[in-house]
């Protein structure tokens, strides 16, 4: 889903840089619009960088041919993610009917400042580690 930067409020209505009857065109059937508060725009594209930068750089100097969902893991647990990252549960059952609890860490719902945390966190590891990460604009850093 294309972005659009919002240059300014007028009359409590958001202009932005585009004319809104170009976005409008550009929708497909069933597409809708998401309007983010400057907070949220921040923290959608942290989550942006990590997933769509991160890790696939990560995967793509990994000499021994890890996957994405490896990296996301050891990324996690290296850099402070416990801490800073909301846990989902998620339960299965066995083949007897019982649940079995198990859980993992997502950057679903986490706020900028624990993002900021976390993308700091792993600028420093990926130094001390050699990890191939490129930082992301200095905008997605802000507390």
């Amino acid at each position: 889903m294309p972005t659009y930067r919002v240059k300014n409020i007028v009359d409590e209505q958001p202009t932005f840089e585009k004319k809104l009857s170009e976005i409008l065109a550009e929708l497909k059937v069933g597409g809708g619009l998401k309007v983010l508060t400057p907070v949220e725009y921040i923290t959608d594209q942290q989550r942006k960088w990590y997933k769509g930068v991160c890790l696939p750089s990560l995967v793509k100097n990994d000499e021994n041919g890890e996957t994405a969902g490896w990296w996301d893991t050891e990324v996690k647990r290296q850099c402070n993610g416990l801490a800073l990252l909301k846990k989902e549960i998620f339960y299965f059952e066995d083949g007897l009917g019982n649940k079995i609890g198990t859980g993992r860490l997502t950057t679903k719902g986490v706020g900028v400042k624990n993002m900021t945390d976390f993308i700091e966190e792993i600028l420093s590891v990926s130094m001390a580690k050699g990890w191939s990460v490129t930082a992301p604009d200095p905008e997605l850093r802000k507390k």
